[in-house]
């Protein structure tokens, strides 16, 4: 809608990535008039570079709450891969056979193993559904890949799987405009105040009002938050990824840092780099990580690379998410994490409602910018 030269809705989602395109595709689902404003291909967003792992398994130790956030998250995904392809017709390529994540020496296996008793005494339930197990079963589940001399076994979860990353963000974006969002590209914005009653957002292609507003920007939201009095500590960390060219179907199980996709192409990583805003890719990462996806599966020297890139994660002090809603101008709510695609169904489920109805998921405010004032 256009009054007086402003556009109004009823949120305003800046930055369309996967945690704002998840959250806005559930807000529009609701009824709601959405609107996002999204940077476009030149945004340092970290979709651009997510390597496509739903994932639980080793995450969340010290904070019991995102232990259960993350299972709550695969539970909801296979119901929310149904529903995003049934509505787009965009096959976002989601298969959740379980997960590895491999153990390179007998002292890496013992790690792994303190790690999950460490989780599973911090959880209010006692469980922790991961296990590990040897070389030989995982060779036996693995049957068309030599595993190389030093994997010494793995751990394993039955909730993970992986997706297409880029399809799931064009479904996400499609469902939204759908369900009568609206999405403007190459629109940043540049600054954001509060008159009283709404929020405004100027932009280089007008300004845009609503009662609410939902930053999403990842390394974007620093500078953003501080225009409503909101300190989010946020830096940007590199990730590197290599794409070799496609083969016959191998690897029937996602694993960190090495999975294969439909099309047949292996992706590669993860690389973990503090280098502010800097997204070229480098020579000596990418040699680390061919480096480790050879020493995993000798038989990955034989296929060729094909392509490279780099980008952006967003990173918090103790690098689980922040949401919050602002207590000097409530309706403006800070969305970050480095799992955009791993916590998606519950983006477009739980926090919508929160933002829509104030419906607030339990225990959230561990989520709460808070932990970090002391």
């Amino acid at each position: 809608m256009t009054a007086n030269g402003r556009q109004k809705f009823d949120v305003i989602v800046v930055g369309g990535g996967n945690i704002g395109s998840a959250t806005a595709y559930g807000l529009a689902e609701s009824g709601l008039q959405v609107v996002m404003l999204d940077e476009g291909d030149m945004a340092l967003r970290s979709a651009h570079g997510n390597f496509g792992l739903v994932w639980y398994q080793g995450k969340g130790k010290g904070m019991p709450r995102y232990v259960e956030w993350c299972l709550e998250a695969t539970r909801k995904w296979p119901r929310f891969a149904e529903v995003l392809e049934h509505t787009t017709g965009v096959q976002i390529g989601y298969h959740q056979p379980g997960g590895f994540l491999l153990c390179r020496s007998p002292e890496a296996f013992a790690e792994r193993e303190q790690h999950f008793e460490e989780i599973r005494r911090q959880s209010r339930s006692g469980a922790y559904d991961c296990e590990l197990i040897g070389r030989d079963e995982l060779q036996a589940r693995i049957p068309n890949m030599a595993l190389g001399p030093k994997i010494v076994g793995a751990s394993f979860s039955p909730h993970d799987g992986h997706v297409n990353p880029l399809l799931l963000l064009r479904a996400m974006q499609t469902a939204f405009k759908q369900s009568g969002g609206r999405y403007y590209g190459g629109t940043a914005a540049v600054h954001i105040r509060h008159d009283g009653s709404r929020f405004q957002v100027e932009t280089a292609k007008g300004l845009f009002s609503a009662p609410k507003l939902v930053l999403a920007a990842g390394v974007g939201i620093p500078r953003l938050a501080a225009m409503l009095d909101m300190n989010i500590p946020v830096v940007p960390e590199r990730g590197q990824l290599l794409v070799t060219e496609r083969v016959h179907p191998l690897l029937p199980y996602p694993i960190s840092g090495i999975r294969q996709t439909d099309e047949g192409s292996f992706m590669l990583g993860v690389s973990n780099e503090s280098v502010g805003y800097d997204t070229k890719v480098t020579t000596d990462v990418m040699q680390y990580i061919a480096r480790r996806a050879f020493e995993a599966f000798p038989c990955l020297g034989d296929v060729r690379i094909v392509r490279s890139w780099a980008a952006l994660r967003p990173l918090t002090p103790d690098r689980y998410p922040i949401y919050h809603e602002s207590t000097t101008y409530p309706g403006a709510f800070v969305l970050t994490s480095h799992s955009g695609v791993s916590l998606a169904s519950l983006y477009a489920t739980d926090i919508a409602g929160w933002i829509a109805d104030g419906t607030k998921p339990e225990d959230f405010e561990h989520f709460s910018p808070r932990r970090f004032d002391v």
